[in-house]
């Protein structure tokens, strides 16, 4: 057993060093704040794109506030359980539209990562020592909350004038007037990011690397799966080989960042004593 901890140490680096939890804890909080925005966002009217508003479309944003409130309280271990059964909400919310819309659940695959990622967040930082929260998190606040009124801007433009585009196929030239705001938000949401310190930015990187492969899994190896589903009166349902690929995609992510980052930076530490060592 020690010897499987040294190896995996060795690939993927000391993953309980303060650096990683404070970038578990950003994520926890700032993972937080946005599926909040999200479940708002989905309660306004005309905004989903399916009629009518169950108990589990007001369950998602209450339950990651309570996330986020028990998390700034340092109740670590209540989080970690509140943040559990967010995620169930968040799979469960998804999970009814699988027998008539198995597309719109791989589109949704990013959201229900982003849940699991809090809710593993909070669980690792159950245990040891205390995490101070992140630096500048208003920052992050700001830059989602910019994006959320975007996001309805947006909504607001395509329904009265039938498209959400800067330029239209005609060439005519129709302002969109959510652009400032995902600007705004975009350079909130990175210097945010930059004021965490350099290892701990790295480790956000990694550590969001979960999303960016289920998403560019679904956009590219399930592109042929989703158009063809829509074609059939039935849809065509997931294989337990494609559960499967969606299932360790995340994961694979995941440790294929935290082993480069740790390569990198021990690269980096030679580099850097073979510098020193020159200088003496």
């Amino acid at each position: 057993m020690n010897g499987l901890a040294v190896g995996l140490r060795g690939w993927f680096g000391d993953l309980g060093d303060p650096a990683w939890r404070r970038a578990a804890s950003a994520v926890q909080l700032v993972g937080a704040l946005f599926l909040i925005v999200v479940g708002i966002r989905w309660l306004l009217p005309g905004m989903t794109v399916y009629s009518g508003v169950d108990l589990l479309e007001f369950a998602r944003p209450a339950v990651w506030a309570v996330v986020f409130a028990l998390a700034l309280a340092g109740l670590r271990r209540l989080a970690a359980g509140a943040a559990v059964a967010g995620a169930f909400v968040e799979i469960a919310h998804v999970a009814q539209w699988y027998d008539y819309s198995p597309s719109q659940v791989l589109r949704s695959g990013w959201l229900v990562t982003v849940a699991l990622l809090v809710a593993v967040s909070s669980a690792w930082l159950a245990g040891g020592e205390r995490v101070a929260a992140p630096r500048g998190l208003w920052w992050f606040g700001a830059a989602l909350a910019l994006a959320g009124a975007g996001s309805v801007t947006d909504w607001r433009q395509g329904m009265f004038h039938g498209f959400t585009y800067a330029v239209t196929m005609n060439g005519q030239f129709l302002f969109r007037f959510a652009v400032p705001l995902y600007l705004a938000a975009a350079a909130l949401a990175v210097w945010a990011w930059w004021r965490q310190g350099s290892l701990v930015r790295r480790r956000i990187l990694a550590l969001a690397a979960p999303v960016a492969g289920i998403a560019a899994m679904v956009t590219y190896g399930f592109a042929g799966f989703m158009y063809s589903s829509q074609q059939f009166p039935s849809p065509v349902l997931l294989r337990p080989f494609q559960w499967a690929i969606l299932l360790a995609t995340p994961v694979a992510a995941f440790a294929v960042a935290a082993a480069g980052l740790n390569r990198w930076e021990r690269l980096s530490a030679l580099v850097e004593l073979g510098r020193g060592a020159e200088k003496a």
